[in-house]
This record gives C-alpha cells, sequence and structure tokens, in this order.
C-alpha cells in the first residue's frame, strides 16, 4: 500500500508537468512547419506553379503577338512599296498604311521595353522613292530581328530598328506634304 500511495504522490507531481507540456506539443503540431530553403529546381507550392506557368504563358503570347506584329509590319512596308513603284506617289491608303506600321512600330517598341527617344534619323533620304525603298527594308529587318529574339530577350536591336522604322514614317510625311 504503502508502494501504490508513492506512485500516486509521484503522479499527482508528473501529472500537471505533464499536462503543461501538452499545450506545448499541441501548438507545435498546428505550427506551420519551418521554412527551408528552396533549391533552384524547386517549384515550391501548388498554387505558385500555376502562377508561374500562367505568366510564362502570357510572355509567350505576348511574344507571339509581337512576331506577328513584325510580319504585318513587313507586309505593310511591301505594299507600300510596291504601290510607289506602281503609282510614283503615295496615295490615301499608302497614307493610311504608314499610320498603321507607325501603331506596330511603336507597340513592338514598348513590348521590348524601348521608350520615345525623339532620336533624329541619321542620312535621311533626300527623295520619297528613297525613303519608301528604306521604309520597306527597315520593316523586313525589324521583323527578322524580332523573329530571332525570344520572350526571354530584350533586344536592342529590335528598339533600335523601331526607333528608326518611326523617324523614317514621320520623315515620309515631311517629303510627302507640299
Amino acid at each position: 500500500m504503502l508502494r501504490g500511495s508513492f506512485l500516486a504522490a509521484i503522479l499527482f507531481i508528473l501529472l500537471p508537468a505533464a499536462a503543461s507540456a501538452q499545450p506545448t506539443q499541441d501548438k507545435q503540431d498546428n505550427a506551420p512547419p519551418p521554412s527551408t530553403p528552396q533549391k533552384p529546381g524547386d517549384l515550391g507550392s501548388p498554387a505558385e506553379e500555376m502562377l508561374r506557368r500562367a505568366e510564362i504563358k502570357h510572355e509567350e503570347q505576348s511574344h507571339q503577338e509581337m512576331v506577328e506584329r513584325a510580319d504585318e509590319a513587313a507586309h505593310i512596308g511591301d505594299e507600300i512599296l510596291a504601290s510607289y513603284k506602281k503609282n510614283h506617289s503615295l496615295s490615301h491608303d499608302d497614307l493610311k498604311k504608314l499610320e498603321r506600321l507607325e501603331k506596330l512600330a511603336r507597340k513592338i517598341r514598348g513590348s521590348t521595353g524601348g521608350s520615345d527617344d525623339d532620336a533624329s534619323l541619321q542620312d535621311p533620304p533626300g527623295k520619297i522613292e528613297e525613303a519608301v525603298k528604306r521604309l520597306a527594308e527597315l520593316s523586313d529587318a525589324l521583323k527578322k530581328s524580332v523573329e530571332k529574339t525570344s520572350r526571354l530577350v530584350i533586344s536592342a536591336a529590335v528598339i533600335e530598328h523601331s526607333n528608326e522604322l518611326i523617324e523614317l514614317i514621320r520623315h515620309i510625311r515631311d517629303i510627302q506634304q507640299p
């Protein structure tokens, strides 16, 4: 009996200590796991992975739109050149196409991170015929440089071609106006 009382006394003493330790253990179970440094290959949580995939898809779509704009710009440049060779002047439709070409060049420049420089055109053509030929060449060069560029790269060549194309369009308008 003495032994039973002794055990009861020990349990009585240890019981409050065990009870106070229990909530601490519960808190640890409910606490988020300690953050472990992620390795470069770790994708993270499924939500982060979904967000990253959506971001990549958006970047790919934006790049594809830029490639399509560059294709359209090259096509317009060729159309304006063909029309000029046929008529030996720029028609009202050609001037509308110039406006469209300028908008495309601005969008391409903006998509690549370029800004409005207000840089002047180096060696501007003196005659409209030379300017239209250069316009077709530049719009084709812009298309080629956009096609070479991936969505992950900011291309100085694309920005430069866009700026030069915009300035050439302004120059053509100035030449065209009497």
